[in-house]
């Protein structure tokens, strides 16, 4: 993170005091926006799956099922310097939050009241700083065309899930289990952005726009906790790197994304680290001001 910091105040300074860059008529705006965002995730989806299919193997029926985490919210804020009328520099940041329940209801409807139920709720969300160029296209009096593309720094990236499992007879729980997983990337996670929007002028000096945007951002090396509670195993914890294998402490457990202390035996006597993917599009709305 200060490595970043450093960047973006050089590039400040630079932009400031370099006269070959003059703003032009020494003006700025500043563009808040908001909107629905699309991620990838990664291994996330296959390994939460994973869990679900895992536990349905051992049940003749289930209702409802997992549902790969996809959709959330991202808003934000840049300020954009210009360089000439067409070309600008803009430092911004924002948040952004993927997150989903899924569950299920798993029986035998030969055995009656007995059944489980299972559930998992996978959440990633980050602060991503950015930095681009941004080129405007005036396409009438009112409406302006403009593009940008650069990088992101993903501070604070973060994953965390729960999964639970709770079998039952009748209204009486017999057994569970329940694994919490939090994790962060704290090594440099870069990513590259870029998009593409129309402007239409409200008022003289004030923007109303609309962008599509896409992301590259994927990322191992996650590190994080994972904890296992059971009815019939002593709490455990395990304190290492997100991988997506074979996990020790659950006997017969299909390739799951948990933190591990020792690379796991993966299916080629490999381990692999999860992917955990930022990668993606959003739709914003938004609006300029320029000062």
């Amino acid at each position: 993170m200060k490595k970043w910091s450093m960047w973006i105040a050089v590039i400040a300074i630079a932009l400031s005091i370099s006269p070959g860059l003059a703003f032009a008529d020494g003006k700025f705006s500043l563009r808040l926006q908001g909107g629905w965002t699309y991620l990838s995730a990664g291994d996330i989806n296959s390994g939460t799956q994973a869990w679900f299919d895992w536990r349905k193997d051992h049940w003749d029926a289930s209702n409802f099922g997992y549902k790969p985490i996809h959709n959330g919210f991202e808003i934000g804020g840049e300020i954009v310097f210009e360089l000439t009328p067409r070309l600008g520099i803009g430092i911004g940041g924002g948040y952004l939050k993927i997150s989903r329940v899924s569950s299920s209801y798993l029986y035998d409807p030969e055995v009656i009241g007995l059944f489980e139920t299972l559930g998992v709720e996978p959440t990633l969300s980050t602060v991503p700083i950015q930095a681009g160029v941004l080129l405007t296209v005036p396409l009438n009096a009112k409406f302006d065309f403009h593009a940008d593309i650069g990088a992101s720094y993903y501070f604070k990236a973060r994953y965390s899930d729960e999964w639970w499992s709770i079998i039952w007879m009748i209204d009486v729980a017999t057994a569970y289990v329940h694994i919490t997983t939090s994790a962060e990337k704290k090594n440099t996670p870069i990513g590259f952005q870029g998009g593409v929007g129309l402007e239409y002028e409200l008022q003289h000096n004030f923007f109303l726009y609309l962008d599509a945007r896409g992301r590259y951002a994927r990322f191992r090396g996650w590190k994080g906790t994972s904890v296992l509670e059971s009815n019939d195993v002593t709490p455990s914890s395990e304190q290492g790197i997100l991988y997506y294998e074979s996990v020790p402490m659950l006997p017969d457990a299909p390739r799951l994304i948990m933190v591990q202390n020792d690379p796991p035996d993966g299916p080629d006597g490999e381990s692999r680290q999860a992917v955990v993917d930022f990668s993606g599009v959003s739709l914003q709305v938004g609006i300029r001001i320029r000062i």
